[in-house]
């Protein structure tokens, strides 16, 4: 008799080993259902918060554009004298910062 046949038959006559496959049974279709319903309810949960941040990027989007057009309409009115009203100077000599490569400062 093959190894097959002998667990078969084993299987067919004791009535344990048949309530143990069908207990091994249940509770790996309850795994499963409780693995699927995890699934189910991560993608819903997934789905709403991707809604949400779509939601959130379309105001910010129209916040940015608004602070867009206050910036052009405010750079448009700028002028000399706007800004020596608000204490800016004329600078007689301009003093620029650069870097030269070939000074390096060792401690």
């Amino acid at each position: 008799m093959t190894k097959a046949k002998a667990i078969t038959n084993d299987i067919a006559q004791n009535t344990n080993t048949q309530k143990t496959i069908f207990r091994m049974l249940i509770a790996g279709s309850v795994l499963l259902f409780a693995v699927y319903i995890y699934l189910i309810g991560s993608i819903t949960f997934n789905v709403i918060a991707r809604k949400s941040l779509e939601n959130t990027i379309a105001s910010l989007t129209g916040r940015v554009n608004q602070l867009e057009l206050t910036y052009l309409s405010s750079v448009n009115s700028t002028d000399k004298s706007y800004a020596l009203a608000n204490g800016f100077v004329n600078v007689s000599q301009n003093i620029f910062a650069s870097r030269d490569i070939n000074h390096v400062a060792i401690r």
